[in-house]
């Protein structure tokens, strides 16, 4: 299985997103929300992405 965590910025919706995903090559990705934040922490998204990796070992993504 690999793991990773995904930050999504919705622009036009203003919040932001964060999504751990899971997944077998070969097979479909499930992907569950995790988190939803205010996009006022746009500013803030390298940071969480940081904090997320080095808690958890994860490959982390910004979409």
């Amino acid at each position: 299985m690999i793991y990773k965590v995904r930050i999504v910025d919705e622009v036009y919706s203003g919040m932001i997103n964060i999504f751990f995903e899971y997944y077998k090559i070969g097979y479909a990705t499930t992907s569950q929300q995790i988190a939803r934040l205010e996009g006022t922490y746009r500013e803030q998204i390298p940071a969480i992405k940081q904090q997320i990796k080095h808690e958890t070992g994860l490959t982390v993504t910004i979409k």
